[in-house]
């Protein structure tokens, strides 16, 4: 009876946890673009914190150690030209990428949240996500010209975080409505002009603080903000090569999928030879006549379920 009562309590459970899984993926599923890259650099973050705790269970000590030497070099962006050469999607996917501390990654998704919300009202979800790339790319590129001319910098760095993104959607928002209010943690009614100038002159500020790159890449991220509103009040849209390229990559790998998918349908089907082929199809012609000699004497309700089926289902090729 315990044993029933304990099994009992551990279906619950599980139907719970996968209740929520399916609730994630649904709301993953009907989000929009937004949503979309916020769940992407949350779920990158609690699978890189599950790989740490597990990690920590093997090999003991400060287990942050082996996602930094292991997983960061292979995520994270590095200003070294031969590591760039070597790892050129370091550029994309350190943009997805955070510190374990977890203040990087809550600080950024807040900010992505209210304000990205604001520039969808304005502008399109392939503007969003195109800008929230070209930002980041434009910020990782702006780190590594300015670390190898700048004598401030005497060793490579290595970068990971969505801010440079976060910056351009931000500051593109920002310049587009200036004069837009909004309230800050529900109190304080605040024009977007004064919310740019504060993530600007915040970065200024900080920015001999140890973080003088990630300065660097945030005003970057912060340019091509301001770019792509500079272009849209004049009818162009510096997103629309980034986007090109973005759906030339995604259906390349949709087709690859459909090719796979296609595969292996074709190799569960034996194909027929003529004379089997002729036989089938007088055996469903023959079918076809006994259901509509039946029809035509006692009507469509006398035909059983499996009739039905079965003529639905040719009707249909």
């Amino acid at each position: 009876m315990v044993f029933d009562n304990f099994a009992y309590k551990e279906s619950i459970k599980a139907l719970a946890m996968r209740s929520i899984i399916d609730d994630i993926k649904q709301k993953y599923k009907d989000g929009n673009l937004l949503i979309k890259v916020i769940f992407v650099n949350v779920g990158i973050y609690l699978a890189m914190m599950l790989i740490n705790v597990t990690a920590r269970l093997f090999i003991g000590g400060d287990a942050s150690d082996f996602v930094e030497e292991y997983l960061f070099p292979f995520l994270a962006l590095n200003t070294s030209i031969t590591s760039l050469l070597f790892k050129p999607w370091t550029l994309l996917t350190h943009q997805f990428v955070h510190s374990l501390d977890g203040w990087h990654l809550a600080g950024n998704m807040i900010l992505l949240y209210f304000l990205g919300k604001m520039f969808l009202s304005y502008f399109s979800q392939k503007q969003f996500f195109g800008l929230y790339i070209l930002s980041g790319l434009v910020g990782s590129l702006s780190l590594i010209v300015i670390s190898k001319l700048s004598p401030f910098f005497t060793s490579e760095l290595s970068a990971v975080g969505a801010s440079a993104s976060v910056m351009g959607i931000a500051i593109a928002v920002c310049a587009h409505a200036p004069k837009n209010e909004v309230f800050l943690f529900g109190l304080l009614k605040v024009q977007l002009q004064w919310v740019g100038l504060f993530l600007l002159v915040s970065d200024l500020i900080f920015f001999y603080d140890g973080n003088t790159g990630g300065h660097v890449a945030h005003l970057g991220g912060a340019v091509t903000g301001f770019w792509f509103t500079s272009n849209i009040k004049k009818g162009k849209d510096i997103t629309k090569r980034i986007n090109r390229m973005i759906a030339l990559i995604s259906n390349f790998i949709k087709s690859l999928s459909n090719k796979s998918k296609l595969k292996v349908a074709h190799s569960n089907v034996r194909e027929m030879n003529d004379d089997e082929y002729n036989e089938s199809r007088q055996a469903t012609q023959e079918e076809i006549d006994a259901i509509l000699d039946k029809i035509s004497k006692n009507g469509y309700e006398s035909l059983s379920a499996q009739e039905k089926d079965f003529l639905f289902r040719y009707s249909q090729k």
